[in-house]
C-alpha cells in the first residue's frame, strides 16, 4: 500500500476551494452582498457542473451567464431554464 504523497493533500486543498471561490465570484462579478439562500442555489449548480468535470473558470462563467444578477436569484423569478 502506497503512502500519501505531500502533494495530493495541496491537490484536495485546491479542489475543495473550487465551488466556493466559484461561487464567490458571482457575488464580486455583480456587485451584490453575500445571500445564503442564493448562495445555495448556485453551489447546487457549481456542484453539478463540477461532477461532470468542469474546471473553476467554466463553473465561474456558467454561474455568472446563468443567473445574471441579483433579479435572476429572486424567488419569483422565471427559472433560468425558461429564461433561455
Amino acid at each position: 500500500m502506497s503512502e500519501p504523497h505531500e502533494d495530493d493533500s495541496e491537490v484536495l486543498q485546491d479542489e475543495e476551494a473550487i465551488l466556493p471561490d466559484a461561487v464567490l465570484m458571482w457575488f464580486r462579478f455583480y456587485g451584490v452582498p453575500f445571500d445564503e439562500r442564493t448562495a445555495d442555489v448556485l453551489c447546487e449548480r457549481a456542484m453539478l457542473l463540477y461532477a461532470e468535470g468542469q474546471g473553476q473558470r467554466y463553473i465561474e462563467d456558467h454561474l455568472i451567464r446563468t443567473f445574471s444578477g441579483p433579479m435572476a436569484m429572486r424567488v419569483n423569478a422565471p427559472s433560468s431554464a425558461l429564461s433561455h
